[in-house]
């Protein structure tokens, strides 16, 4: 248990295959940038050395760079990773600091959800829309923001439980 987080351990722990590989997350997240970087140096590579640039290099890497960063961000969320200031918030007592964090948990799953609800939305507006092209869908980008946010979300809402089960724990061995 991290000592300097209010609700608990941060971290979501993984069971079976991921396991082995990492969070869902990082395995989309690494896949997008092995592809972000592959296109990338082809980009660099058929304009500087062979002359003849690939016109689909940008619209390959903007599809990418966005899941990429949504996805990401879910990682980073459930390593409990995401920059915050306790200056003000360290000054309260830790049972004020462990209920703090489940409010803010609590509204961090609500807007979460919240947007990627509206990613499904826009994703399924955008889908008849393409690329210049490639004449790609452009819900491919709105479905990176969509997943990264709802991961989020779920994310949060186990950590949700997790700060609801070390909450209970604590105030049981308060009372003994």
């Amino acid at each position: 248990m991290h000592d300097n987080h209010p609700g608990g351990d941060p971290t979501v722990e993984q069971r079976g295959v991921l396991s082995k590989l990492g969070s869902f997350e990082q395995v989309i997240v690494n896949i997008a940038f092995i592809i972000l970087f592959v296109t990338i140096s082809w980009g660099v590579l058929s304009r500087y050395v062979v002359t003849t640039p690939s016109s689909w290099v940008e619209e390959i890497s903007s599809f990418c760079f966005t899941w990429l960063i949504f996805v990401g961000a879910a990682e980073v969320h459930r390593r409990g990773q995401h920059v915050s200031v306790d200056l003000l918030t360290s000054r309260f007592s830790h049972k004020a600091q462990r209920i703090l964090a489940m409010v803010v948990e609590a509204a961090l799953i609500g807007f979460c959800l919240y947007v990627a609800q509206l990613g499904v939305r826009e994703s399924l507006a955008m889908h008849s829309s393409t690329t210049s092209m490639l004449r790609l869908p452009l819900s491919i980008g709105f479905c990176g923001l969509t997943l990264g946010f709802a991961m989020m979300g779920l994310r949060g809402i186990q950590r949700f439980r997790h700060m609801i089960g070390v909450h209970a724990k604590v105030k049981a061995s308060e009372t003994v």
